[in-house]
């Protein structure tokens, strides 16, 4: 329902919000290296909330990480229910759903990653969380009232391409720097390494992709755009700063507050880099996924 889109559009405004601050929550959790701090679930310490968990910053973090991921949970719940009972376009709540199982993923994945003491899980986890707020990022989009005011430029094979290579290179380089996070002490020191030297070209490729979808073809999406450039520059400084920072730093203290927020800012740069992006996707197939939004199930059930 049409009246209803405004309302389910904050709704997954907060969720998103939520999301991002989960990433933050989650990436601090690996820069702290606490993942273990609390060693059960999906109970800490048998318990649902021990006393005096925030005396100590290591379980601090952990716990604090579980109690925002139940919250952003429960209110991806709230948002499914509300898209489920009051919106009928077969896309939005298409997306509401992959929002709504990718959490649960997310979840489950982290409990089993304490449960197993596995880092496979742990970087699993880490991916499953990106692609959480990608989703709830692409739905805040379709939600929203400038999805209808698009330009009416008509999108070109070129730029759905263009929009493509970027999204298949920041997806390339979230994965390796998901990689040497979770690598920790067996991955350092990174100066010299060819991961590093990966890592630094996949760089170029992703600042080159997006100047040719920015400025090689039509210009359209404009609040996808502004966003796409300041993310990635932002997104290259925390990077540089954060190997300035850590790249020498031991295993066996307590890192500093540069060495945990810096990695960690990196960390929730690139994935609001990559719900722009996916934005900036959805702007490319805009002509085809418009119809998906704005018409009713069972219109699109009927034309199919």
């Amino acid at each position: 329902m049409a009246d209803a889109r405004p309302a389910l559009h904050r709704i997954a405004v907060v969720a998103l919000a939520g999301a991002f601050g989960l990433v933050l929550a989650g990436g601090l959790v690996t820069s702290r290296d606490v993942g273990l701090a609390v060693p059960d679930w999906p109970l800490a310490f048998g318990q649902l909330n021990p006393p005096g968990w925030w005396r100590i910053e290591s379980i601090r973090t952990e716990h604090g990480h579980r109690i925002l991921a139940f919250l952003v949970a429960s209110w991806t719940a709230f948002l499914l229910v509300s898209v489920l009972r009051r919106e009928s376009s077969l896309l939005i709540r298409r997306l509401t759903i992959l929002a709504a199982g990718l959490v649960i993923v997310q979840a489950l994945l982290g409990g089993l990653r304490v449960l197993e003491l596995s880092v496979n899980l742990a970087m699993l986890h880490g991916v499953v969380g990106q692609l959480f707020f990608a989703s709830l990022a692409a739905l805040v989009a379709v939600t929203s009232p400038g999805w209808e005011r698009v330009s009416a430029i008509a999108e070109s094979s070129r730029e759905r391409l263009q929009a493509g290579v970027l999204l298949a290179a920041v997806v390339a380089q979230l994965l390796l720097g998901l990689f040497i996070r979770h690598l920790g002490a067996s991955a350092r020191p990174l100066s010299g390494t060819p991961i590093l030297y990966a890592h630094v070209v996949g760089a170029g490729i992703v600042l080159s992709a997006l100047l040719d979808l920015q400025y090689g073809g039509q210009r359209r999406a404009q609040a996808a755009r502004l966003w796409l450039l300041p993310l990635v520059c932002v997104q290259i400084a925390l990077g540089i700063a954060a190997y300035v920072t850590t790249d020498d730093m031991t295993f066996d203290r307590q890192a500093t507050m540069l060495e945990a927020w810096l990695p960690t800012l990196h960390v929730g740069a690139g994935a609001a880099l990559l719900g722009a992006v996916v934005v900036r996707n959805l702007h490319a197939w805009r002509s085809l996924l418009g119809e998906a939004a704005a018409a009713p199930r069972g219109a699109l059930e009927r034309a199919s």
